[in-house]
């Protein structure tokens, strides 16, 4: 679904709609929405540094398992905008899992492995988007861009076997597997990965 309000684009797809619903019609409803709230907390970051900086984005689009902020082309910012722009998100879920460690310790323990998991130089990731933009001051765009796609392998594959492990002992507990799943398939999505 498309919406549009002057040139700003909203995009939520189908699949998002779905696991929405079946989550709350499932008893995991609370969990999800400390997920969520953690989700839309570290966009936040990313979307305040935005507009701080004057990098307005073009719109939202909202999939099962990614929210992005559509920007135009990096090319439009310079090098200390986007170092900003990018770690602003695992920065502002570090920072309010300090906040909350007190108050409401799941919802800080969410912030801080969202934050962390976001800094995994993996090429969706917002280390991955860090590491490819040290990168570019090395070496040339495709090469960059590979380099991270082998990091993303790398890292996929133990990540991948620990949640096999632990499915294996818990009978019950896939976060791992499906963590280590999604960083392998991101290295096939290439749709302005680094753009």
């Amino acid at each position: 679904m498309l919406l549009r309000i002057n040139s700003f684009k909203f995009f939520i797809s189908f699949p998002a709609v779905a696991l929405v619903s079946i989550i709350v019609l499932s008893s995991v409803y609370t969990d999800y929405l400390l997920c969520l709230s953690a989700v839309i907390i570290h966009e936040s970051g990313h979307l305040t540094t935005m507009i701080l900086t004057g990098n307005i984005p073009e719109g939202v689009e909202i999939r099962a398992f990614e929210v992005k902020l559509l920007k135009r082309s990096r090319y439009n910012t310079s090098y200390l905008k986007d170092i900003l722009i990018i770690s602003s998100g695992p920065l502002i879920n570090i920072l309010i899992s300090i906040i909350f460690n007190g108050i409401n310790y799941k919802f800080a323990a969410i912030n801080l492995f969202l934050g962390l998991f976001n800094l995994l130089p993996a090429s969706n990731l917002d280390g991955g988007q860090l590491v490819f933009l040290i990168l570019t001051g090395f070496i040339n765009f495709e090469q960059a861009s590979k380099a991270v796609d082998i990091i993303t392998l790398i890292i996929s594959f133990p990540v991948f076997f620990i949640g096999l492990i632990i499915l294996f002992n818990s009978k019950y507990n896939f976060s791992i597997l499906f963590i280590g799943l999604y960083l392998f398939l991101s290295f096939f999505i290439k749709k302005d990965k680094y753009l």
